[in-house]
Order: structure tokens, then sequence, then C-alpha cells
């Protein structure tokens, strides 16, 4: 799927969650810590930024909320992802999905054609 312009957004509250080049969500780790995740937005990129800078462990699931409404971004259906609204203009919209364990690389773009898939091993 070949889209230019499009933006990311809360699946609860509809505010916008991408700024510039990032995604930016609250996290919080099963022991506790909290802290501010920036995801590249480029569907299929893995690379993040981590406020206090982490590492997670392998295998270790991560809490994502958004910064606005503090409410859960976690998928209904699949219980291991996350799941945002990618929007690209006023009337088309996606429902975007990526794994919330730690080292796993997938990223699944729901439209009412199928399922797209992205991975990095």
């Amino acid at each position: 799927m070949q889209i230019e312009k499009y933006s990311f957004h809360c699946p609860s509250c509809s505010v916008c969650l991408s700024k510039a080049e990032v995604v930016e969500l609250n996290t919080l780790r099963s022991n506790g810590d909290k802290g501010v995740i920036r995801l590249n937005i480029s569907i299929g990129n893995y690379n993040y930024e981590h406020e206090p800078d982490v590492e997670f462990d392998k295998g270790e699931i991560v809490d994502f909320y958004c910064e606005h409404c503090k409410q859960a971004v976690h998928s209904d259906q699949y219980e291991n992802f996350a799941l945002l609204i990618m929007k690209v203009d006023t009337e088309i919209e996606f429902e975007i999905l990526f794994s919330r364990e730690a080292g796993k690389r997938k990223t699944y773009i729901i439209t009412e054609d199928g399922i797209e898939s992205y991975s990095q091993k």
C-alpha cells in the first residue's frame, strides 16, 4: 500500500497522536515503569525513542496509552496488539495493529479489502 500522507489517531478519543515523523504514546511496563515512546510513522520501520532511555526485555508485553485521554490503545480482538486509527483524509481510515511484545516486529493494516502484513526479523 502506497499512501503518501496520513496521520495516526487514538481509537478512543480520536485525537491525533502523530507529530512530524513520530507517533507519541505513553508506556507502562510490567515492572511498573512509565515512560513516553516515539514510534516512527513509516509502516515497517521499527525504530523508536523512549524516555527515559530503556532496553525492553525480549518478549515483554508493553502497555501503550493515549497521551490525551489516557486510555489504553489495545486491540480488543487481538490481545497482544495495540490499535491505532490511520486517517488518510476525512473519509478514508484504516485500523493499524502493532505488536505489544518487545522484539516482535509485526504490523498489520486492516482495510475494507483485507489485511496487509509487515514484519521484520
